[in-house]
């Protein structure tokens, strides 16, 4: 039975579980934070509402009432409705907004409440009994009182402040003001339950956008194996625009190592048999060479000549398969490659002039480099026997150096006929060449010699213009620094 949740659905599955619970946690933490925000908020209103109730409450006010209505034998009730209408007015006075506060004034004699806003609730003046307003009527000093059941709010949980008032030096009443904490909660819950919904519903189609975008980077990355596969990388046509730099450096690199990986193949196959090919070859050039100078093989000397000019050319051949081995021993030494160039520049001239070629010098001032004189030299031998080829009616090639901060360039330039394009990514592979008697192998050596000295080696080429190579050594502190 195939498997109902696959790989890239378990993926999304913890992707959600993270993302979730990395929301839970700061859901939380905000909430708890806006809980201290508005309970502070709520403590400032309460001590304002309760400090201006308190300083607007008309003096002897409750006690000449008292009096008043114990002379008359008023009943409790009487008395709080008379204090209501003079008290009433000032709690009107008041403006709030919000519902979940509640403020007035408690009458120690009534044991009541006997003024209240912000929305005038009758039930609390006819409704109060001792035990219910137990916590406001032993109210002492300025404080705040907690309670689960709240009498001001029918039963639901509370925070009071409550500043006493005295007349005569007693205390006869009670300015108070009452925030609906059970409101509060309930209010943040609502906040918090919509913003998971709010947040699920975007989590959810991040999660199909994702994985949406996992489908088509998968299709992508496919093709773009099968074109690595087929060596065609370059043609690759992707869904993502913004993938291709980085998809394009993975080719280049990928590029570079299969040349290198064939580049180690074709040294370690050189280093393992040519020995074993140079010893007959030598033996069967010296048989050859001998019998040619017999008077009775005289007839047979263009043969001979013919078969010593072959086993020339394998034993050349050969010598190419060594210079391509890994193992081949170099000696780098600190040497300046301007040095080297005046050196070979007379071979390299004379060579040229065979071809109706020239040869131009332009050294600027540079350092020092690590180098092995030998290699560079076949460097630069095989890089200029290129350039004459690719002029065939003559031309010229320029050498240059120069000096970067971290960096010495040289440049190589001819006048030749240029490199097609559907040549160029083949043009470092062993054994390519467009040559009818080349070996393939005088690109790929001269790769190699630069990369054993970790130089890079690029090119560019126009089509009736000529091809420049630049060769870019690092500084000797750039080396010690790798």
């Amino acid at each position: 039975m195939m498997k109902v949740i696959n790989l890239t659905t378990k993926f999304n599955i913890k992707i959600v579980s993270v993302v979730f619970l990395v929301i839970l946690v700061i859901t939380i933490y905000n909430d708890w934070l806006l809980l201290q925000a508005e309970n502070k908020q709520n403590l400032r209103y309460l001590t304002s509402i309760t400090e201006f109730l308190a300083e607007k409450s008309p003096p002897n006010l409750f006690s000449e009432t008292y009096i008043q209505a114990t002379a008359l034998n008023q009943s409790n009730q009487l008395t709080i409705y008379s204090l209501n209408q003079k008290l009433q007015p000032i709690i009107d006075e008041v403006c709030m907004p919000y519902k979940r506060i509640q403020f007035g004034y408690y009458s120690k004699n009534c044991k009541n409440v006997v003024a209240i806003g912000s929305k005038f609730d009758e039930s609390l003046l006819i409704d109060m009994s001792l035990n219910k307003a137990n916590p406001i009527h032993d109210v002492t000093t300025t404080s705040l009182i907690e309670e689960e059941f709240s009498s001001l709010w029918h039963g639901e949980k509370s925070i009071t402040y409550c500043i006493p008032i005295k007349e005569n030096g007693v205390i006869v009443a009670q300015a108070f003001a009452s925030v609906n904490q059970s409101k509060v909660y309930k209010i943040l819950w609502q906040r918090t339950m919509d913003t998971f919904l709010i947040t699920f519903v975007m989590l959810l189609f991040c999660v199909i956008a994702f994985h949406e975008l996992c489908l088509r980077l998968k299709e992508d990355l496919i093709k773009f194996a099968k074109s690595i596969s087929s060596g065609n990388s370059h043609d690759i046509d992707i869904s993502f625009s913004e993938f291709a730099p980085i998809l394009n450096y993975i080719s280049k690199q990928t590029e570079k190592m299969t040349q290198l990986d064939r580049l180690n193949i074709v040294g370690e196959m050189a280093a393992g048999i040519a020995h074993e090919i140079r010893n007959p070859l030598t033996t069967v050039k010296g048989l050859l060479q001998f019998m040619s100078r017999k008077n009775e093989f005289n007839k047979h000397k263009e043969n001979f000549d013919l078969m010593i000019t072959e086993i020339n050319r394998a034993n050349a051949i050969i010598t190419e398969f060594l210079s391509l081995s890994k193992n081949k021993a170099m000696n780098f030494q600190k040497m300046n490659l301007n040095t080297i160039l005046q050196d070979i520049y007379p071979l390299l001239h004379a060579n040229a002039l065979y071809y109706d070629c020239k040869v131009y010098l332009d050294l600027s001032d540079i350092p020092n480099l690590l180098l092995d004189k030998n290699s560079i030299h076949q460097f630069i031998l095989n890089m200029i026997q290129n350039s004459i080829d690719a002029m065939p009616d003559g031309g010229s090639i320029h050498i240059s150096t120069v000096s970067t901060s971290n960096n010495v360039v040289l440049t190589i330039k001819d006048s030749g006929i240029g490199i097609s394009k559907d040549i160029r990514d083949h043009l470092f592979t062993p054994f390519f060449t467009t040559k009818d008697k080349g070996t393939g192998l005088g690109l790929a050596i001269c790769s190699r010699i630069i990369h054993r000295h970790k130089a890079t080696l690029t090119f560019n080429s126009q089509i009736g213009e000529g091809t420049t190579f630049i060769v870019t050594f690092p500084s000797i502190d750039s080396n010690n620094k790798n």
